[in-house]
């Protein structure tokens, strides 16, 4: 017997090992495991994992569809402590259980575990139907040292709403250096849906690598706003000394029609060394609409404006709209610091 199934052994007070079902089926090694009391069998779950049991991961896989939420949590959470790549299948049929608790604790016990033979159940719950759970697929994707992990988040984070998710993407193609995920992402750039290219001009951006900066040029001239507003950020991340990028965005701020991203193109070609373009973001701080282009165009001002932008903001705050007095109220104590 392991010294881990020793140890849980000695904690399972009354452990007795049953036999084998009619059918062929194994039962469970332990009686607490099938006790009436889902507080005890809850707990018996817990110890096999504080004990590292490996030997205890069949019997845990067996009462993995308890019907109490409490024990499935607890026989999730066991499975990632032991680590055992053998758990898996029983994770992956609680992956998709009605509980949020229960699916958060699959999350992270396959992230514990570490094992290839997770990605699949992870992907599945990057399409979770709540925030949180999505996020902490992706955030247990990138703990598992497998390049197919990221490939898959990027591949799908990319489409996820929620900031975090994809910031999570950023953070993990950063961490591992992973540089083989930027051209997936830049032909992100092509995708169908606009919410995917809009992620992955803004996800180049963070990412930081200038040799995305002739796909970001590229994306300028998007259908689709956002992706055109967010391209034009990235790039004054990117290559705000290139003169080639400021061109591109002159280019494009001469014939932009859209108020969001002309706000957005004199912002970052001011970040880039351009300030002759302010008027377009002063005139747009009471022209602009709807609200959120004014309000926009405030947390530009409150970046890159000039002390006599002072005046305007605070005649900004007069705004009808809320989103207006609130940036530019906040683009007001930038200014007045700065």
């Amino acid at each position: 017997m392991g010294s881990g199934l020793r140890l849980a052994a000695a904690v399972l007070t009354g452990a007795a090992a049953l036999a084998w079902g009619c059918g062929g089926s194994p039962k469970v090694a332990y009686r607490e495991l099938v006790d009436p009391d889902p507080q005890v069998r809850a707990d018996a779950a817990t110890r096999l994992g504080e004990a590292r049991a490996a030997d205890g991961v069949g019997s845990l896989s067996a009462i993995a569809d308890d019907p109490d939420e409490g024990v499935r949590v607890s026989v999730a959470l066991a499975l990632g402590e032991i680590g055992d790549p053998a758990g898996i299948p029983a994770l992956d049929r609680l992956a998709g259980d009605p509980l949020s608790t229960v699916r958060n604790a699959v999350a992270q016990a396959l992230g514990e575990i570490g094992d290839a033979r997770g990605i699949d159940t992870l992907e599945r719950m990057l399409h979770d139907r709540e925030d949180k759970i999505r996020l902490v697929a992706a955030r247990n994707l990138g703990r598992i040292d497998d390049p197919r992990a990221v490939e898959v988040l990027v591949e799908v984070a990319l489409r996820d709403e929620n900031e975090m998710v994809r910031q999570h993407v950023v953070k993990v193609v950063g961490e591992r250096n992973a540089r083989e995920a930027i051209p997936k992402i830049e032909s992100a750039l092509a995708s169908e849906a606009d919410i995917v290219r809009a992620n992955a001009a803004w996800v180049l951006g963070q990412l930081g690598d200038r040799s995305s900066a002739p796909a970001l040029v590229r994306a300028l001239d998007d259908p689709y706003y956002k992706v055109r507003s967010l391209a034009a950020h990235s790039l004054s991340e990117l290559a705000p000394d290139d003169a080639e990028v400021r061109d591109a965005m002159q280019r494009r701020l001469a014939h932009e029609d859209d108020g969001m991203v002309r706000v957005d193109l004199a912002w970052s070609l001011a970040r880039a060394g351009d300030r002759s373009h302010l008027d377009v973001v002063r005139d747009l701080l009471f022209k602009g609409d709807p609200e959120d282009v004014r309000a926009e165009a405030a947390m530009a001002l409150g970046e890159v404006g000039e002390p006599s932008d002072v005046s305007l903001l605070e005649k900004a705050m007069d705004d009808k709209k809320g989103l207006v007095k609130s940036e530019a109220w906040k683009a007001l104590q930038k200014l007045k610091e700065a």
